[in-house]
Parts: structure tokens; sequence; C-alpha cells
């Protein structure tokens, strides 16, 4: 319960009442026990604040703690994620690509200059371009690169206020993109021609072809458009195009300079090799490709230049490295039947051949444009590559024990015939005459089996004492001796002493004309020719000389 002092009034006096704090043992308070309690409650508001503010600076704490955390985080994580990748902020020309990978950056650049148009518009007509009709060749794998690498250095990658505007990689031709305007805006019939120089196919000739005035778009409007379109591809932009009145300012004088220096190197001989057996001469018609007259459409200077590129393209074309490139041939040699030892034989079946292969262009189109350019012929050659032929060893053709098996001939010189079979099947018998008899043997010919080695369609033949030129159809089978027809400038068209079978040469085995070529066609290389018997020693005819026979008449 609380004490309260009541204080009456006095007569005329106002009346106060005065409140006084009492404690809890309900007797008043004294001014020092309030100003005690006032201090009491001042300390308690203040531990109250500190505790409050306390609190405030462990919140604070925290919360930069998180956000530190956070862009701890944030870096690492990023970093790891973005090293591959475009990073925060990047843009090609307007579009973002942030965290787009190689692939997709390259899908995207492709996109990008599928979907940019600039429509040019003049007097009611429009010429609605893309890229590469103003002439604009885009490198994709370096404006993806550009986008790779638009912000480098782990911090500056990741800042996201950083946003960088990344171009397109490319190069232009303003002379494509201002011809491919003008094309769509002027009529032909009204559009400046300069005085140019072109190849005419017809002529196979470089002519000088005649310009004239007329109207053009401004070039600085069509300038700035395409490099705007560069720095930002994938729009579609339209473009008002001023047209202006043009002049043709082509000296036609220094044209046909221009004209007649191109045609005197048409005539060049440039041949490109394979350091081997291969060449082509490079044919005027391609020469042309490779000559470029060319006009500064500002000054009119018109000059001959040397295309380098169509030079490269040209020396790398699949025609031109199918032409010099050899394949390898395996030369295979013939030997003997293995069961009879599998000698050679001194013959080749196939004549090997090292393999060429073209490794690239080489110096080939640098020294072309360089003969070009100095108006001189050259021999040049692509670089290549050789890869040697292997041997093979091959028996010959020796199926003679079943009716039309393979070639082979008998030569019997007891009877002075050559039989000539395939397998067991005799196929023709002509008269010979083999070498002659003499004392010591040194003419007759070699009995045994020998294997047909080497052949001429015509020859001198020459030994001792004696040299015959114009030999016809000689097949060698051993040593020097021979298959062959006798000279008829020497013999006449059918020698008679081939036709009475008497031996008379050096041990070859002689022919007439036509059956040395019947016996030369029917025996190739490697063909059995098996020579026995017994060579007559008297000298004297073996049968009957035929009506055609023809007597000695050489020297």
């Amino acid at each position: 319960m609380t004490d309260v002092t009541t204080s009456f009034p006095r007569p005329n006096d106002e009346q106060t009442t005065v409140l006084r704090p009492v404690g809890f043992d309900g007797m008043p308070r004294t001014t020092a026990d309030t100003d005690a309690a006032d201090t009491r409650k001042r300390r308690s508001r203040m531990t109250h604040a500190k505790r409050r503010n306390r609190t405030g600076l462990v919140v604070l704490f925290a919360v930069l703690a998180v956000l530190l955390a956070a862009l701890i985080a944030y870096f690492f994580i990023g970093r790891w994620y973005f090293q591959d990748k475009a990073a925060p902020g990047v843009h090609l020309g307007n579009v973002s690509v942030m965290g787009q990978t190689k692939d997709e950056l390259t899908d995207t650049v492709n996109q990008q200059v599928k979907n940019t148009v600039v429509s040019f518009t003049a007097d009611g007509k429009t010429a609605k371009a893309s890229l590469s009709d103003l002439g604009v060749s885009v490198d994709t794998s370096k404006t993806v690169d550009a986008l790779l690498n638009a912000k480098t250095g782990d911090f500056a990658k990741l800042n996201i206020f950083d946003q960088p505007h990344v171009a397109l990689a490319a190069s232009t031709d303003n002379a494509t993109a201002e011809q491919y305007v003008t094309d769509g805006l002027v009529d032909e019939a009204d559009r400046v021609q300069l005085t140019s120089v072109s190849y005419n196919k017809g002529s196979q000739q470089f002519e000088v072809v005649a310009g004239k005035d007329g109207k053009q778009p401004n070039t600085q409007t069509i300038t700035a458009a395409v490099k705007q379109t560069v720095a930002n591809p994938g729009e579609h932009t339209t473009v008002a195009v001023k047209l202006e009145t043009g002049k043709d300012v082509v000296d036609p004088a220094a044209a046909q300079q221009v004209s007649d220096d191109a045609n005197a190197r048409l005539g060049l001989t440039i041949n490109l090799g394979n350091t081997k057996d291969r060449n082509i001469t490079i044919p005027a018609e391609q020469i042309a490709t490779f000559l470029k007259p060319t006009t500064n459409v500002k000054t009119g200077e018109i000059s001959l230049k040397v295309d380098d590129k169509a030079i490269s393209t040209y020396v790398a074309s699949a025609d031109v490295v199918k032409e010099l490139t050899e394949e390898k041939v395996t030369r295979e040699v013939y030997i003997a039947p293995k069961s009879e030892g599998g000698q050679r034989i001194g013959a080749d079946k196939t004549l090997g051949q090292d393999g060429v292969e073209v490794t690239g262009v080489g110096d080939a189109p640098a020294q072309i444009a360089k003969a070009l350019e100095q108006n001189q012929p050259v021999d040049t050659a692509v670089a290549v590559k050789d890869t040697p032929y292997d041997v093979k060893e091959v028996e010959v053709p020796h199926n003679f024990d079943v009716a039309n098996g393979d070639p082979w001939v008998h030569v019997n010189l007891t009877n002075q015939t050559a039989t000539a079979y395939r397998g067991t099947t005799p196929v023709a018998t002509f008269n010979i005459a083999s070498g002659q008899y003499t004392a010591d043997g040194s003419r007759l010919s070699a009995t045994g089996t020998f294997y047909v080695y080497l052949k001429y369609e015509s020859q001198t033949m020459s030994g001792p004492g004696y040299s015959q030129s114009g030999t016809p159809w000689v097949s060698y089978y051993n040593g020097s001796e021979a298959l062959h027809g006798v000279p008829v400038y020497m013999w006449g068209e059918h020698p008679i002493y081939v036709q009475q079978g008497i031996p008379g040469s050096h041990g070859c085995i002689n022919m007439q004309v036509a059956d040395a070529k019947w016996m030369y066609d029917f025996a190739p290389l490697g063909t059995r020719v098996v020579v026995d018997g017994t060579t007559p020693s008297s000298g004297e005819p073996l049968r009957a000389a035929g009506l055609d026979a023809t007597t000695y008449t050489g020297a």
C-alpha cells in the first residue's frame, strides 16, 4: 500500500497538492533516495544500450562474414566454372554469351553471322545483304578466342560490372560491299562503269572493257554500315543511302598497258612437278586465273597483281595432287620354277616403281608468283615423300602338263623346227636355221631349258665378224642367243637357208620375218624355251625350199 500525505488548504490560499515518492516500506522518499534511483535507472539503461550495441556489432560482423564467405566462394567457384567459358558480362555485339563453352560460342557466332542482315535503301529500291554479300569474311575461331579472352585475370574476369562488347574478328572488302549495294540500288544502264581489264575465254586473251560515267551510292555510308554491322552482329538494320554522280576515272591507255602485260604472261612456260617423272605444264587459261587486274576506285589507278591465294589453291587442288602422285608398284622378278631351283631368269614380270606422295605445296606457289611478277618461266615442284618399291619373286608360267596350258616353245635342232605349245597342245610349227655346225662347236645353239628374258622389236645384232642392223622381232632366251627374224635387206623376204633348214647362224634361232613376229607376240617374257636334238653337220638341206624362197643379197 502507498501512503499519501494531504495538506488542508488555508483560507484565501491556493490549493496545492504535492506528491512525494514513498518507499516499499511506506516511508517517504528523500531527494537523495530519488537521485540514487535515477542513477540506477541511467546505469540500467546504459547497460541495456551496451548490450544492444554489442548485439548489433555481432550481427554486423556475422553479416560481413557471410558476405566475405560468399565472395570467397564466388571467387573460387567462379574461377573454376568460368575457366573455359565466357566470363560474366561478355557480349558478342549486344548478345550476352556469359558461361558459354567454346563449342557453344562457335554456334552463337555462326548464328549471329547468319542473322545479320543490312537493308540499303535508295529511291524506292532495297538491297538486302548478308555479311558475305558485303565482302565480310568472318574468322569464327578468332572471334571465339576473343570472347573467351575478353577479360583476363581471375579478379577482373569475375567482375560482373565490367561489360565488354566484342566485335566479330573479320576482314572486310569495301569494293565488294560497294559493288553489291550498287548492283541492288542502281540499274545497270545507269551505273558508273570503270574502264577495266578482263580475260575473254573465247579469245583466250585479256581485253580492255570501256567504262562510262553514271550513278553510284555514297561509299562512306556503306563503309560505315559494314563497320557497325561487324561490331554489332545478329541484327537486321536498314540504312538509307544517297545516290551520287560518279565518273569513270580510269585512263584507257593505262588499262591497255595492263592488258598487254597480262597477255605477255599467258605465254610463259610454268612447269609444276613432283621431283620425279611427273610434270604439269600449267595451261594459259589457268595462268589467267592467277592474274588480277586491280583498280583503285578512288584514284582510277589500274595495275596487274598476282593472286597468291589463287595460285596456292590451284597447287593444292585435288586434280594437281592426283596428277603428281605416283602409286608404288611392286617389282615382280621372274624366277624359274622352284622345282628347277628357282633361280632368277633376268626378266621382270612387273617393273618396280617408287611411290611418290604429295605432302604439301612447298615453295611452288611462291616461285610461281615470283615468276609471274617478273614475267619469267619457271620449273618448280611440290613437296613430296618417296616410298621405295619392294621386290617380289614370281615363278614363270609353268603349267605345261595340261591341254591349253601355259605357252612354251620347243626348238628341235635335229629337224630345224620351232613349235609353239600351250601346255600339251601344239599351236604352230615354223622352219628355222640354228647355229652353224663347226669343228670346235663355237657356233652351235646351246641345248637345255631356258626362259625368254629380253625382247626387242628391232635391234642391231653383232658379234665376231658380223653386224646386222635392223634385226627384227628379237626374243632372247639364253645369253646372246635369241629367236629372231633375219633382216630383209640382207636375206630377202623368205631366206632359202631357213626354208631348207640349213644351220647358218652364230647360235641364234633364225626365222622368216613373219614367223618371228608371230613368235614374238606368242612368247612373252618368262616363256619357257626348250632346245634339244642334234645340229646337222652335213650342211645339206633337210627339206625343199618353197616357191617364195629368196637368196642372200647382202654384203
